[in-house]
Order: C-alpha cells, then structure tokens, then sequence
C-alpha cells in the first residue's frame, strides 16, 4: 500500500469484508494461508487498511464495554454486520470512539450524516436535549449528532451541522468521573468541565470555548488546550486560533445571530443556514459592513431590516429564490 494515503470513505462491502478477514484472523484455527490472504486484502487498497485498523479498535473497545472474551466480542461483531444497519454495527461496537483519521471515516460516510441520528434538527429548527448525565446539549440548524456513552467515557459524534454543549455532573459515574469527548471529521475534543460550540464546515471543524477548557486532540500533532473565551478552527493537521470572530459564534443557542462588522457576504450565507431555498448576496455589496442582532426565527425580517439600514434591497423571484443587491 502507498504511504500517505489516507481514504475520505469506503465503500460498503469494504465493512462487511473487514469484519470476515478479522473474525477468520481471531478464529484460533486461522492457518498462515488465511493470514496471508486477509495481507493481500489489507495491502489492495488505503480504504480496506483503514477500516481494518477501525475494527481492530472497535473489537477493543468492545472487549473492555461488554466485559466478553474475545470470541464473543469477534462473534457479535461478525452478526451485527449482517443483522443490523452498517451505523447500528458500528455504534454498538464503538467505531465512534475512534479519533480523526480512520475513525473519521465513518463519520463522514454520507448517508449516514443525518438519517437515523440520535439527535437531529432541520433547517431553521434548533432543540436542546438533556441527556441522561446532566449534559444539555443544543443542536442548531440542519444538524445531526450520537450520544454514545460507556462505563468509561462519554462521547458525542456529530455528524453534521452545530452543536452547543454544557457538560454535567454525570451522577452515573461510580469510580473517577467519566471523560467527555465531542468526535468531529478532523478531530477529537476533549471537555473539562465546560461549555463550548463546535460547528463541522467542509474539511474543517470550528471550535468556540465559552467556559471552562477544551483539549484538542489530532492524530498528527500534540493536544491544543483552548481556553474560555477562544475561537479555533481545526483540520486532520493543526489547529489554529482565530482572531476576535465578527459572529457571536454562539449566539445562536439563544436564539439570535450577533454580527459585529461582519461582512454582507458571510451574513448572507450565515442568515441562508436557517431557511429553506437560495439566499445569495450580490458582489457589488458583498463587502459592506454590518452590525447587528438578527433574530433567527424572523429570516425575512432580518432581510427587510437590512434594506433599511444600507444602500441595499431584497430581490424575491419565488420564496425560494432571494438575493441582495445593490438599490
């Protein structure tokens, strides 16, 4: 297999072909043959290494969640694959508890994205959860998220859009108090007892700390503590604080965009995540400046405030088709 080449997703039967070479490979009966073959298997393609190294975590994990032998853990593996979902097999097993790399790779398959979610909003809607540890856990526009929790850790993956979380005091937990993890497409975060927003972009993740610390944790580079108060924006590679953000990134969990000289252009696009159709803002005006508080459940409001404010009007051909422009 070529070195440095990391897949972004693997094909289905990629799972299923996984789990037989592993549960043959544990078997005990395996002869060097198989061995050699489930090699061959691995060394074709960067996707089938991938999803073996994921299995060889999720059996782990397994193994120490369910208290089994082995051969149970392998077995329940091998049947869950054929009985359930793929995403049922691989919640159960705990390929979410895998950090970037491989164990992105299940997060960012895309139908699994939103359809059958834990949790999960549409567009212009956001709810707030109180899970079972007293984390309150808000989701914003258009987004989707696991709450997967073990007797060793809690994690939360989020497949797609924002999530704003305040963790709690978690009562359940008898012995030293369970770790609390947000998985993202790049990277793992790691609350001490804190309040934070995380927000999955294309190719990156957005990390905003309003309480306490957050560790980031990348599969190429050292944890980044982020402090209250700090905004970072993270790839696979590196993390990197941000200066003061023109948005009150997390205003939205109180129901408002907050916008502080904050370009038409980028208000336009953050104002077209809360409705359905195409919001687009015209070039000659994308670089006036805007200050404000936008309510989110009052779109068009917001919109007819900002013809009133700049030497701009509202252009409508359907309710789905707006744009900004010039007067």
């Amino acid at each position: 297999m070529s070195g440095g080449s990391v897949p972004t997703g693997f094909a289905a039967q990629v799972l299923d072909q996984a789990i037989d070479w592993l549960v043959k490979s544990r078997s005990g009966v395996a002869d060097p043959h198989v061995q050699a073959a489930c090699e061959q298997w691995r060394a074709a393609d960067a996707s089938h290494e991938a999803a073996w190294q994921a299995l060889q975590v999720a059996e782990m994990a397994f193994q120490k969640v369910s208290a089994l032998p082995g051969r149970v853990a392998l077995d329940t593996l091998s049947t869950s694959a054929r009985l359930r979902s793929r995403r049922q097999t691989l919640k159960v097993l705990g390929l979410g508890l895998l950090g970037a790399g491989a164990g992105g790779l299940v997060v960012q398959q895309q139908p699994w994205r939103t359809m059958g979610a834990d949790y999960a909003t549409g567009v212009g809607e956001r709810r707030l959860f109180n899970l079972a540890d007293g984390t309150l856990l808000q989701l914003n526009t258009d987004s989707a998220a696991d709450v997967l929790f073990t007797a060793q850790q809690r994690l939360i993956v989020l497949r797609a859009g924002e999530i704003f979380i305040r963790t709690g005091h978690d009562p359940a937990s008898t012995a030293a108090r369970r770790t609390f993890w947000v998985q993202t497409r790049e990277a793992r975060l790691e609350a001490i007892g804190t309040a934070f927003d995380v927000r999955q972009e294309p190719g990156r993740t957005r990390l905003m700390v309003e309480e306490g610390v957050v560790a980031i944790h990348l599969p190429v580079a050292r944890p980044v503590l982020v402090q209250a108060g700090s905004e970072y924006v993270i790839d696979t590679r590196s993390a990197r604080a941000q200066p003061v953000s023109t948005l009150d990134v997390g205003g939205w969990a109180r129901g408002a965009l907050v916008a502080r000289q904050m370009r038409l252009q980028d208000l336009a696009q953050e104002l077209a995540r809360y409705r359905h159709g195409w919001l687009q803002c015209d070039a000659a005006v994308s670089d006036l400046r805007v200050s404000g508080v936008f309510q989110l459940d009052q779109i068009d409001r917001a919109l007819e405030g900002l013809s009133q404010s700049l030497p701009v009007r509202i252009e409508r051909r359907t309710r789905f088709w707006t744009r900004i422009v010039a007067v």
